[in-house]
């Protein structure tokens, strides 16, 4: 069955090739996915003209309590890693350090509209295994995933 192009899908708008562009209104589409136990929110923001943004949140988890951990210097071990992360992460990535020891990751970049589906999955992808290492560090020092409805 054809459709007739272009046509609305959702929170977006689908061109004759199949490239989709957020429509115009108050809500940025997005959706929510789990990468190793965390959750990551990703927005396609519209900026002026016509331009567009990625912004990506992930949640990378909480700090142990000493309440729930035997090992009494993991957490003072866990918050000495942190403060040296920072520093090291990607240009444009942010990590902030929530009130409740949750850690969360916030980066953005600007892509090209229409996009297809393959390419943004593309660019979700690379941002994953480019968080890699920073996972597999923070799984080392003790950081456990909190669920998605906690971020």
């Amino acid at each position: 069955m054809p459709f007739d192009a272009p046509f609305n899908l959702g929170p977006f708008e689908v061109d004759s090739l199949g490239h989709i562009s957020p429509r115009r209104g108050n809500t940025a589409p997005g959706f929510i996915f789990c990468w190793r136990g965390r959750s990551v929110h990703a927005r396609l923001v519209l900026s002026e003209g016509d331009g567009c943004r990625l912004t990506l949140r992930a949640g990378l988890g909480r700090i142990p309590s000493t309440a729930l951990n035997r090992d009494a210097d993991q957490r003072m071990r866990g918050f000495a890693t942190l403060r040296a992360l920072p520093r090291n992460l990607p240009e444009k990535w942010s990590m902030r350090l929530m009130p409740d020891h949750r850690l969360r990751l916030e980066t953005d970049a600007a892509i090209d509209l229409p996009i297809t589906v393959v390419a943004l999955v593309a660019a979700l992808s690379t941002f994953l295994l480019d968080l890699a290492p920073y996972l597999d560090l923070l799984d080392e020092i003790g950081v456990t995933p909190t669920p998605v409805w906690a971020d």
